[in-house]
């Protein structure tokens, strides 16, 4: 019988026990109550790291910023004068808007206005239309401007002197980033 036993031995891999003598991981038998509280406290200290570090991750790098949004050039395409009472100026702008998406996902946006404003008052504006910027990119945006200046003296003045004094802004990109779809189709 001995004979027999070590033969069945020779025969299997080293290491290897019959299936009958085969035991559970976390049974009584495996490991000692001790071991098995301590393997759980590794296991849930684990866990709860794993959670602090994306918690700090998401709150810091990962967090939304907003768009930055600059002028990256302007060019008059078209400028006439009408001299009389009052002034009036028609001008056509070509605007180069240059679009910074600062975000981890990609940035979509809708139509947007470009607004030209003198004075505080608003002579003329031109529609963005809809689009993305692809995660940490730059997408420059050329828009044309057309503004009519009705003024007193205030705007003949400076066209007299060289310089009319105009504002650009630009309202309506909303904040909104798409986090949750990182392997979205590229348009």
């Amino acid at each position: 019988m001995a004979d027999q036993m070590k033969e069945d031995q020779l025969h299997q891999p080293h290491g290897s026990r019959n299936l009958e003598e085969a035991v559970p991981i976390f049974s009584d038998k495996s490991l000692p109550r001790r071991r098995r509280i301590k393997f759980c406290g590794i296991a849930l200290a684990v866990v709860i790291l794993q959670i602090v570090v994306i918690g700090v991750l998401c709150l810091t790098v990962f967090r939304f910023r907003d768009p930055k949004v600059t002028m990256a050039g302007i060019s008059v395409e078209n400028l006439s004068m009408v001299v009389g009472n009052p002034t009036t100026i028609n001008v056509t702008l070509r605007e180069e808007i240059k679009l910074k998406n600062a975000n981890w996902g990609r940035l979509k946006y809708d139509q947007s206005v470009v607004v030209l404003s003198h004075e505080g008052v608003a002579v003329g504006e031109a529609t963005v239309s809809k689009g993305s910027i692809a995660m940490r990119r730059s997408k420059e945006v050329s828009v044309s401007v057309e503004a009519k200046i009705d003024s007193g003296g205030g705007a003949s003045r400076e066209i007299g002197s060289g310089v009319l004094n105009l504002k650009s802004y630009m309202k309506g990109i909303p904040p909104g980033s798409n986090f949750m779809k990182p392997m979205e189709d590229h348009e």
